[in-house]
Order: C-alpha cells, then structure tokens, then sequence
C-alpha cells in the first residue's frame, strides 16, 4: 500500500468508531492473507500471510495493552503546555489508607483525583463524601475491578461502568466524567460504551507501581525521576485488588514526591483543572 494510501487508512482507524476499527483490521488481514497465498508461492507466501497476521494481532494487542493507546478508546495521559501535574489514586475508597492519603495532601494542599471502586464507594459512602468535601474529583475505576473486565463486550463493560456512576453519584451527587480501566487495559467495546456514556478513558505518564512494592524510596525515586510536566501521576491508596494488602509505602512516599515536584517549579491540580485550567483573575 503506499505510504499515502496508508497514512489516509491509519487516519480512517483512528477516526472510526473502535469495533469498526478492530473489523477494518482484522478484513483487511484477511485480505491480505488470501491474496497472498492465492497469488503467491509456497513456502514464501505462506510466510507473508504469517507476518501480515502477525502485524493485524500485535496492531490490536498494542491497542489492548498499551495504557496510553488511543486505538480503542482516546485517552488522556499527559496534556503539553501546562506546567502543572495531576496526582490520581486508585482503588479506593479503603478505610484503612484513605483518610491517611488525605491528611497528607490536606496538609501539603494538594488537590488530587481519586479512581474509586464501586463496590468500596458503596460501602463506604461516608469516606467518599469526605474525599469529594475536601476538593478532590472523583472518578470511575469500574464497579468491581475484576481481573476479567477487560475481556468484556458492551453490555458487561455498560453495566460495570453504570453501576460504579451510581454509586459514585448516590453518596456526592455527581457523576464522573472520567474513567480509568483496571490495570489500564482497553479493547473496542471500552471505546464505544465511554463515547456513548460521554466519559473520558485516562492513563497515566507515570505510575509508582506502589500496588506491587513495599519500598518507599523505590516508589519515590521512580515517580520523581519520570514525572514530567503535564502528566498525570498514579499512585493507589486502595489495598487488595489484585495488588498489595499494605499501602504503608504509599504513605511514606507521597509526602517525598509532593516536596520533589514541587522543587521543579511543578504545581499539583484535579485532572478536570489539567485539562481545563482554572481562568486567573
């Protein structure tokens, strides 16, 4: 294909809605395949149509896979030309490290994006009308955040998504507009449910990996090292989960992180404010 021809078709996926996107690969794969071993030679024909399956595949695996990928669903990880980042926590809302995470950025007056679970926003409804009074935002991190959401079609992707609004909105009265996959994974369904329910799918610049570390100067170190301005920071201050029961690093970390972006130049605001920045009067 030339490489204009290809540019107009890779301009054509990234317009399309996402499971017209995933048919126009996996047809035009076909495509190929066919044409290939019926106007080729073996072995060397058999070989083509392994590479272009080989290619279709690991085109939509990058789009599954890659937190930051805009293939199946845009999404918001970093936004230029803002000398400011947006420190999100997921997985919560958990009685045992939340109200700590919020003494914290209470004292540092730091306003932050919690990602919450809807089973635990549910419970703890108290903790989330305490996260939203303090001037935090509040956003979607699936109902259950079980290991398998991401392998959903729309209607199990719909209702975990609807469901965790629900809660969000029975205890603070709004609804998010953001939403954050479990572990970041996406797949076309995710696309086109987020666009019906106009919410916005969001990644991260950079993460701590603190659900799968203990050590709070590894977490630190790493977010301090990788944070770049525009970005948005993950961190969790939810346990379990397919992560860590113990978020003590996190704690210890996070007061380390605040002070060292803050002695770059680098201000810290809700990811609505980083999209959006506050008018100045």
């Amino acid at each position: 294909m030339p490489l204009d021809a290809t540019a107009r078709f890779l301009r054509i996926l990234q317009a399309d809605p996402p499971m017209a996107k995933a048919f126009a690969i996996k047809f035009l794969a076909a495509i190929g395949v066919f044409a290939t071993l019926w106007l080729g030679h073996a072995p060397t024909s058999w070989w083509i149509a392994g590479l272009i399956v080989l290619l279709a595949f690991s085109l939509m695996a990058w789009g599954v896979f890659d937190v930051n990928s805009s293939l199946w669903a845009p999404t918001l990880w970093r936004v230029r030309g803002i000398n400011a980042v947006a420190l999100t926590f997921d997985d919560g809302p958990d009685p045992g490290f939340t109200p700590r995470v919020l003494e914290i950025l209470a004292r540092e007056k730091v306003t932050a994006t919690f990602f919450v679970v809807g089973e635990r926003a549910r419970l703890n409804q108290d903790l989330l009308r305490e996260i939203d009074s303090q001037g935090h935002l509040v956003g979607n991190h699936s109902f259950s955040h079980a290991w398998n959401i991401n392998f959903a079609m729309h209607a199990g992707l719909t209702r975990e998504i609807e469901d965790c609004n629900a809660a969000i909105e029975a205890a603070i009265g709004k609804r998010p507009e953001f939403y954050r996959a479990p572990h970041g994974f996406k797949n076309p369904a995710l696309g086109d449910v987020l666009a019906r329910l106009a919410m916005t799918c969001v990644g991260w610049q950079v993460r701590g990996f603190d659900a799968m570390r203990s050590d709070a100067d590894a977490i630190a170190r790493r977010m301090l090292l990788k944070a770049k301005a525009g970005g948005i920071l993950l961190l969790h201050d939810g346990s379990g989960l397919q992560g860590t029961q113990d978020r003590s690093a996190t704690l210890a970390a996070l007061p380390v992180i605040i002070g060292g972006l803050r002695e770059r130049g680098l201000v810290f605001v809700r990811l609505d404010e980083l999209v959006v920045p506050p008018a100045t009067t």
